[in-house]
């Protein structure tokens, strides 16, 4: 019998990743645990795309400054599961990831404020030569909305544009200076 993880939305089966697909795994969840590396962002084509329901990052530097970003609004993050899942192949895995995030206190002189603990289903698909190409993270397994969902997935695609350019303005590509 396969192995099993739960999500916001059922049981879904697992595999074992072979070591290579283990790299990569856990280099990207140091972008999450709020650790962004080069080895990390070694994985993403130039023209890789990252879309959650915040923002879509378009080219490698526009995803450094999001994960690079993410050490400003966050205290901690921490990885509570992170299951690949069975459907996963060659062109794209397909992980089960629980995030706790822990926001910095808006108050002064308290370091923690408020907690939120995610439940995504994160994509990689990966091109011809095993770079991520798009990296799509939707919270508790709800579809990210886009200009194919009509007027408002236009209007919310355009807004996480946006978004994204702002952070790229103002975070660092270089993760040696978060």
């Amino acid at each position: 019998m396969a192995a099993m993880t739960s999500s916001s939305v059922g049981m879904h089966a697992t595999r074992t990743p072979p070591p290579s697909e283990q790299q990569m795994i856990d280099d990207i969840l140091l972008l999450y645990q709020l650790k962004p590396t080069e080895k990390a962002y070694a994985h993403y084509s130039p023209s890789a795309v990252f879309h959650d329901p915040v923002s879509i990052a378009e080219g490698l530097d526009s995803i450094r400054s999001q994960f690079n970003g993410m050490p400003k609004i966050f205290a901690e993050s921490t990885t509570q599961k992170c299951d690949l899942l069975a459907e996963s192949d060659a062109s794209h895995l397909v992980l089960n990831l629980t995030q706790k995030y822990v926001f910095k206190s808006p108050i002064p002189f308290k370091e923690k404020g408020t907690e939120k603990t995610v439940n995504s289903e994160v994509t990689l698909h990966l091109n011809g030569q095993g770079k991520v190409e798009r990296h799509d993270e939707e919270w508790d397994w709800q579809g990210n909305k886009s200009e194919e969902d009509g007027f408002m997935g236009k209007m919310q695609q355009a807004r996480k544009k946006i978004d994204a350019k702002v952070v790229e303005k103002g975070v660092p590509t270089d993760p040696g200076k978060v």
